[in-house]
């Protein structure tokens, strides 16, 4: 069953762009020759980690979409996890995030239309409020 997935790769941030180019083509050919199709590929930015990463503070970001079977992820992953050039990876499934959302929004717009409706409860009239103090005297003026 083909899903879809966004792989994410961490490269060190002193390759330049011959050699980021070289590492997203590598994998978009891995994912075509496993009869996987590439939706998106790009170099997405370059960020200061969190933590070191072999003495490294700071990574460039990968993002490949793709869709594919279970099996080309498992490969893909292994191949990732052998790569010197691959700080670090990770590979989500992405394709029931679309579900996801469109429910989220449902709700949203349910909710909002709930709190727009008057309530038959909440429209009756206020009834007078008692004033109390610090003290706990409730209706004195603290005289």
């Amino acid at each position: 069953m083909m899903r879809t997935y966004e792989l994410l790769i961490l490269v060190r941030p002193d390759y330049d762009d011959e050699k980021i180019t070289s590492v997203i083509a590598r994998y978009t050919d891995v994912i075509t020759n496993l009869q996987g199709s590439v939706t998106t590929a790009e170099k997405w930015a370059k960020r200061r980690l969190a933590y070191e990463i072999d003495r490294v503070r700071e990574g460039i970001y990968l993002i490949i979409v793709f869709k594919g079977t279970a099996q080309l992820a498992d490969e893909l992953d292994r191949l990732l996890k052998i790569d010197q050039e691959v700080m670090r990876h990770m590979i989500c499934r992405i394709d029931h995030i679309e579900e996801v959302e469109q429910k989220f929004r449902q709700k949203r717009t349910r909710g909002q239309e709930r709190r727009r409706e008057p309530d038959a409860k909440g429209q009756a009239a206020p009834e007078s409020a008692v004033v109390s103090d610090d003290t706990g005297n409730e209706g004195s003026n603290g005289n």
